[in-house]
């Protein structure tokens, strides 16, 4: 398949993923944005594209040219004259010296202006970056890692705009609950960094060189790049306990509505030993509703119908129907959990029975109030809205579940899936180290011989509440060839991913990315941009035209840069081979003072924390 065939694939398959309808983009009469508008009709056809025309203060072979690309491809235009808000906007602000201040308000502009129109068309925006200026790839994760939602842990397959990751705050460390904006899905061929993933390691990553890195610094977060991070062991976030989204109040009412007479009513209790109960329940509970069949025998008295009087007569039986509600606690004499669950009981009003290695009670209420987390042991699972609760009710929730199926050593075990992965999400939000593990189903020997055969399992691992760290120097270089991902989360740009089990809060990929939703030349140089555009017939004149942003009249890229793109590509390649042999020294120190120059618009502002 043609380079620009797949490009146009790609842009496609994006397309279907995003669930949107097509591609607007800026046009401006120059290459590389003629380049892209030749691609997104190669890739949707031309109905499904518009692009948008935005003088301000242009030079008239800008929309010239523009409109020339336009109907060379068929594409629907829209002219958006910029240069009345521009003006209104630099008469309102103060006047400065340096004349980058005010020609960098345009290209601001023109991002307002396409998100606008692709909100209303339910279109993406293409950008025409190429890798000659942007010099830097994607930030994204390995298909192996998965992000940690409130319905658990999703591949990039599964994860969809709108579902709800864990973050960071980064004024607070708070961890916290942020929706995600978008998923951005690429093929990738080159090398990948990987961090920890050996036996005993609490950390396990794999992410591209330039992948932002969540740290802290000085009592402060801050991104750093995964083949930037300093050659010695830099500390990752601690991070503060959850505050929850919804405040419980201080105990929790049983539901008696619809109850029968048989049904024991509970006073209400308080909430730290209702989460407790609830974590027995989840590890080692489980409730029945049976039919209840009751005899009820006659007076053996009945009105004579002539007569109107009760007389003597043959005692008559009634047998009666009704649901019997019990829920079980598999707690043998001298387990952890037993005598604290019978004191609560007790102490709340609540009758219970027991046998050496069970606790009972009855009652609709009290069977209500637990059968929600499930009854078979693999389809248990904590209520969404117990999840919620701040994590000094957590820790009551967790404390049982660990005296039922827990250890002292923090290690719970369970064969429900969705349990495993909220067990994991409880850790967390206390502030706590987790490993998750699947542990593969076992064989063993009853005592009369017959082999018996276990199912998948899981083993949540939580422990201690230590800083973790990543050594600069101490990664692996892996050739890597696949799906390469990462989200947007706007506001705090990190989530909690998980990779074998490991868990990490770390950045992600839409800071400082121009504005735009796809790059289709963002791994092209300048220079294959040329050749690209030569063959998909953008029109010679618009190939020909000196490179140029428009800051200002008679502004072009070369001579903004002090170097022509040829020149650029020859000195990026090689710096991305590694082999500067025969390169002008002075001509590759330009070229990474340039780099070092824009390095700030890659990372997160610096935070303060009072």
């Amino acid at each position: 398949m043609s380079l620009p065939d797949r490009i146009a694939q790609w842009l496609r398959d994006y397309l279907k993923a995003a669930g949107a309808d097509g591609f607007v983009f800026g046009l401006s009469g120059g290459v590389d944005s003629a380049t892209v508008a030749a691609l997104a009709v190669r890739a949707v056809g031309a109905d499904r594209v518009l692009a948008a025309l935005m003088p301000c203060h242009s030079q008239p072979d800008d929309l010239r040219l523009a409109r020339q690309v336009a109907e060379t491809f068929g594409i629907p235009t829209v002219t958006v004259d910029l240069t009345p808000v521009y003006d209104a906007l630099l008469a309102a602000l103060p006047s400065s010296e340096n004349a980058l201040a005010p020609a960098n308000i345009k290209p601001r502009l023109r991002m307002i202006t396409l998100y606008y129109l692709a909100q209303s068309h339910n279109y993406l925006v293409l950008g025409s970056g190429n890798k000659s200026e942007l010099n830097v790839g994607y930030f994204c994760y390995d298909q192996q890692t998965r992000a940690l939602t409130t319905e658990g842990l999703k591949t990039y397959q599964e994860l969809r705009p709108g579902d709800v990751v864990f973050s960071l705050d980064l004024r607070t460390k708070n961890v916290i609950a942020c929706p995600v904006a978008e998923v951005y899905v690429f093929e990738y061929e080159g090398e990948m960094l990987a961090y920890g993933g050996g036996k005993g390691s609490s950390v396990d990553l794999m992410v591209t060189p330039n992948h932002r890195i969540l740290v802290e610094r000085q009592g402060q977060l801050e991104f750093r790049r995964a083949d930037e991070l300093p050659r010695r062991s830099t500390p990752l976030p601690l991070p503060r306990p959850w505050e929850g989204t919804s405040a419980p109040t201080p105990v929790f009412e049983f539901d008696n509505t619809g109850v029968g007479s048989n049904a024991r009513c509970f006073s209400p209790m308080a909430m730290d030993e209702f989460l407790y109960i609830l974590g027995l329940y989840l590890g080692d509970g489980y409730a029945q509703a049976s039919p209840v069949l009751q005899t009820i025998k006659g007076t053996g008295r009945k009105r004579d119908p002539r007569t109107g009087r009760f007389v003597a007569g043959e005692a008559e039986t009634t047998i009666v129907e009704y649901t019997g509600y019990r829920t079980w606690f598999a707690l043998p004499d001298g387990s952890r959990g037993r005598s604290r669950l019978i004191a609560i009981l007790e102490r709340n009003g609540i009758e219970w029975g027991a046998t050496p290695v069970e606790v009972w009670v009855c009652g609709r209420p009290f069977y209500r109030a637990m059968v929600e987390c499930g009854s078979s042991a693999q389809e248990k699972r904590i209520p969404s809205w117990v999840m919620q609760y701040p994590s000094e009710y957590l820790t009551h929730l967790l404390e049982g579940l660990m005296d039922s199926d827990g250890d002292r050593r923090g290690y719970y075990y369970t064969s429900s899936p969705r349990l495993a992965e909220q067990v994991a999400e409880l850790g967390c939000k206390i502030g706590r180290n987790v490993i998750l593990r699947t542990r593969p189903p076992r064989m063993a020997i009853r005592q009369d011989g017959v082999p018996v055969r276990s199912g998948i399992s899981y083993e949540v691992h939580i422990y201690g509440n230590g800083r973790r760290w990543l050594h600069g120097a101490k990664f692996r270089r892996v050739p890597y060839r696949g799906i390469v991902w990462c989200p947007d989360v706007p506001g705090t740009h990190n989530l909690l991913v998980e990779r074998n089990g490991r868990f990490l809060f770390c950045g992600n990929t839409k800071y400082g990315d121009g504005g735009v939703d796809l790059l289709p030349l963002g791994g092209l140089y300048k220079t294959q941009v040329w050749e690209l555009a030569r063959e998909l017939g953008v029109p010679q004149e618009v190939i020909d035209r000196p490179p140029t942003a428009g800051l200002w009249p008679g502004q072009t890229d070369e001579g903004e840069m002090g170097i022509t793109y040829r020149e650029l590509d020859r000195i990026l390649a090689a710096m991305e081979a590694g082999d500067l042999f025969g390169l002008d020294p002075a001509a590759v120190e330009k070229v990474r003072g340039m780099m070092a120059r824009s390095e700030h618009k890659r990372r997160m502002p610096p935070i303060f924390e009072p």
